[in-house]
């Protein structure tokens, strides 16, 4: 089988490590299925912007941004949801209030954590969860408040949330996006000191941020006669991160002193390795809040210090995980359109929620779907409340945002949507019914349209489907660019792309295509075996002997993680509490054949990592086992690298994909560009099994702005190559157009069936103040116009999109995008107008 495809999962999200029946046909998205996770997942872990304004601003030597009314009291944790004391009762509670410019004192301003905890501790809070997971719930569900949710943890660590007034209230607290911080270098702990101080935006108030390292359970006392003496400090993490806290302020001022001389220098090789970094420094400190242990009795009132050089440490070394912090974009608003759900079952684990769309009013099923990160074969083997007992508790009420499927409304057309229910119990321990399903357009006044013909019964493992025809014309978003304009070879090119019906700000991504093919592979034998640094959180870097192309970039190192997978930069994976691999690949620039938390190595039995080295590639082969208690295969699984470029996935073992928490393919870490093969659908994957895929970038010498400008400066000739565009906007609505792409040289710009360019006078040129554009004909289409310097730097943009009359023109003053005056030189000016384009050198002469 060979396909090409390009593929981006657009709406919500989700996890599972279950099998799904038979695709829908509106699950292939121009030839992929999306499977269990098809998330857009926003929250991407790009770095925190720093505008460059703000390095040089001055910053206090201290700051405690939990004195300020938008922290929430401290408190302590009742459960194992770290994470979600951090990252909600703290960080998301901080910056919403921020936003809003309201108290934290109220409940009604205060967020429970237990909310996106429950939905991904196994159903009693046996484990931590990842705040990963429960960022991704902030985003495209929100989370109530304490007053609606009933209290910070009301129901304990099983019960789900119900009432559909209750999610609606929800979605008004979300999240737009998570951002790292990288903080073990000066240059990351300078922008992490800017965001506690100013918002990395110059706002007079800061922000917090959450981390993960080990518990803090090894706190001392600052030394007498030093700044801050007597208060708690942590010097180095005890352990392998296990805990999350959140980052209140700093301190450039409080010292340990390390080795034992009695000064205090961040000067100074004091561990030995003939490098002076931050893991040599003995000033200064941040300092964190938790709810862990007792809570405000914890250290200094539920506060406590952290040195500067934990922030450098590895996490198993005494530092934080993976040197990294996050920090949250958060917003409010209202949905645009929801679902209002009732659902039955008694093994609420058994099942997922999905909700889709169809212009055709005789489909039967959805032309696309989206799946969330909740109710999503999630909470054991429960009831839908929560527990297994009082009737009341088997029927849960809930809202759903299904704004993103705004993104495939057709306008012309009536729309139809799905519930879609998927029930995987081979064993038939649970059953449930749709009970009611509506839904309801919130862009005017809230217009709701109810489905007939329910309750209906869930099939017994297997996909039960309702839908309802919405009778109101519904407005979604479109990329309205109807073509690319013709590039030049060798000068610079610009186009900005334009999207309709959408909520601001709209965010664009050029896709990847890729093909997959099945193969038959020889496993190989024999290879080095190599051990990480550590099991659980390290790698092993491994130097290739060519340059690999990895989605349009060239690498030349690979890091092996025991997960099952590889990186290209040197960081600690995976997440703590990992339980969402498709979440995790997703989110992070990996290539996964079999990656999983759940793999554990024991030497008798002949397990390890194995390296090998091949003419023209590099082969990396895990032996382990799976460690569950109910099916614990052992897997024996191989990732291949030729040096054309080609990813190749070979099993040596046959398992049951089905049975097991796992996820395989290739991610651009961006959250919206990846490659999941159809594997993990599988019943059974037999011994000998392979694909290879091939991933075909755009033009390299090309590029595309989060706000929609192509750009670059083309080398080569492109004949009618398709680039795939994807804008999505405020509300999470996505599309998605494939748009051709040609370059040519100047002399064929207005040949063959392309519309002429009316004649164009520029005058003067030379000038020196103003440069006058008029057209001596009607250009026909809106006109756009790009300046860039000889290097291909755009650097001004006179004109964009403006339809003209005869003999009308415009100008352009000779500044650049930022208002500063150009300086003198030649320029390159490029005027599009429709497929018509023109480009002239000018000369701006000295003012």
């Amino acid at each position: 089988m060979r396909c090409l495809v390009t593929i981006v999962l657009l709406g919500c999200c989700l996890l599972s490590g279950r099998s799904q029946e038979a695709l829908l046909p509106g699950e292939i998205h121009i030839g992929h299925p999306l499977t269990a996770y098809d998330s857009v997942m926003l929250s991407a872990l790009e770095e925190a912007p720093f505008h460059p304004v703000l390095k040089s601003s001055t910053l206090p030597y201290k700051l405690d941004n939990s004195r300020l009314p938008y922290y929430r009291e401290i408190y302590q944790q009742v459960s194992s949801e770290c994470g979600q004391v951090s990252g909600i009762a703290y960080n998301f509670t901080y910056e919403i209030n921020r936003l809003r410019d309201l108290p934290a004192s109220s409940p009604e301003n205060q967020y429970p954590p237990h909310f996106p905890f429950n939905f991904m501790n196994g159903g009693h809070g046996w484990h931590g969860v990842s705040y990963f997971h429960s960022f991704e719930i902030l985003r495209t569900l929100g989370c109530p408040d304490v007053t609606t949710y009933g209290g910070m943890a009301a129901g304990g660590d099983s019960r789900w949330m119900t009432g559909y007034h209750a999610y609606l209230k929800a979605m008004k607290n979300r999240i737009r996006k998570v951002y790292r911080i990288s903080v073990g270098s000066p240059e990351g702990l300078d922008k992490l000191k800017h965001w506690l101080h100013n918002h990395l935006e110059g706002s007079p108030i800061g922000g917090v941020a959450s981390f993960y390292a080990n518990a803090p359970w090894n706190p001392i006392t600052l030394a007498p006669g030093t700044p801050e003496e007597g208060k708690h400090v942590i010097t180095a993490w005890g352990g392998l991160p296990s805990h999350a806290m959140t980052i209140v302020g700093y301190n450039d001022s409080i010292r340990f002193d390390y080795n034992g001389d009695g000064i205090f220098t961040n000067d100074t090789d004091i561990n030995g390795d003939n490098v002076v970094d931050m893991r040599d420094w003995e000033i200064g400190g941040l300092l964190f809040a938790d709810g862990w242990g007792y809570g405000i009795n914890f250290a200094d009132s539920g506060r406590c210090y952290m040195m500067y050089k934990t922030l450098a440490e590895k996490s198993y070394e005494g530092g934080i995980w993976n040197h990294d912090v996050h920090v949250l974009d958060v917003k409010e608003g209202e949905p645009a359109l929801t679902a209002r759900i009732r659902i039955s079952h008694t093994r609420r684990g058994k099942i997922k929620v999905s909700t889709g769309i169809s212009s055709g009013l005789n489909d039967s099923v959805p032309e696309h779907s989206i799946s969330f990160p909740v109710f999503n074969y999630q909470g054991g083997s429960q009831y839908m409340q929560g527990g297994i007992s009082s009737d009341t508790n088997k029927i849960i009420e809930f809202g759903l945002d299904i704004s993103p499927l705004l993104g495939y409304v057709s306008e012309d057309e009536l729309n139809h949507f799905f519930i879609i229910v998927d029930e995987y119990d081979p064993d038939g321990l649970g059953e449930g019914s749709i009970l009611s399903f509506s839904v309801i357009d919130h862009t005017g006044d809230p217009y709701e349209v109810i489905c007939q013909g329910l309750p209906l019964a869930i099939n017994d493992d297997g996909r039960t489907m309702a839908s309802v025809t919405f009778d109101k014309a519904l407005h979604g978003l479109e990329i309205t660019t109807p073509g690319l304009p013709a590039a030049v070879v060798g000068e610079p090119y610009g186009y900005q792309l334009e999207a309709g019906g959408a909520t601001p700000p709209v965010g664009w991504i050029l896709l990847n295509s890729y093909i997959e093919e099945n193969i038959t592979p020889d496993i190989p034998a024999g290879g080095t075996y190599m051990e990480p640094d550590n099991w659980e959180y390290g790698n092993i870097m491994v130097p290739l002997p060519f340059n690999f192309n990895y989605m349009g970039e060239q690498e030349d190192t690979i890091y092996i993680h025991a997960a099952g997978f590889i990186m290209f930069d040197d960081t600690q994976d995976p997440w703590p509490y990992m339980y969402d691999h498709e979440l995790f690949l997703t989110q992070n620039r990996c290539i996964a054949p079999f990656l999983s938390r759940q793999l554990v190595y024991e030497a008798d039995s002949g397990h390890g990592i194995w390296v090998d080295h091949y003419t023209g590639g590099v082969t990396v082969r895990w032996k382990a086992r799976i460690n569950s208690s109910q099916y614990g295969p052992a897997v024996d699984f191989i990732l291949s690298l030729d040096e054309n470029g080609v990813i190749s996935f070979m099993y040596a073992n046959a398992f049951e994909p089905p049975r097991l928490t796992w996820a395989c393919g290739i991610s651009s870490g961006d959250g919206k560009d990846r490659y999941m093969p159809v594997i993990m659908e599988k019943a059974l994957l037999e011994a000998n099994t392979g694909i290879t895929i091939r991933v075909e970038t755009p033009p390299e010498e090309l590029s595309l702005s989060s706000s929609g400008y192509l750009s670059g400066t083309v080398q080569h000739y492109y004949q009618q190559v398709g680039l795939s565009f994807l804008a999505e906007d405020d509300r999470l609505a996505g599309t998605i157009k494939t748009l051709e792409f040609s370059a040519t040289d100047l002399g064929i710009d207005n040949k063959g069936d392309r519309p002429a360019m009316p004649h164009v006078r520029i005058f003067p040129n030379p000038f020196r103040d103003k440069l006058y554009i008029s057209f001596e004909g009607v250009p026909g289409r809106p006109v756009s116009c790009m300046v860039f310097t000889p290097e291909g730097k755009h650097i001004a943009s006179p004109v964009v999109n403006r339809t003209f009359g005869q003999g009308e023109g415009f100008e352009w003053d000779g500044h650049s995008l930022n208002g500063q005056p150009c300086p003198s030189g030649i320029y390159l000016i490029r005027i599009i107008a429709g497929n018509a384009a023109l480009t002239r050198k000018v000369i701006l002469a000295g003012r």
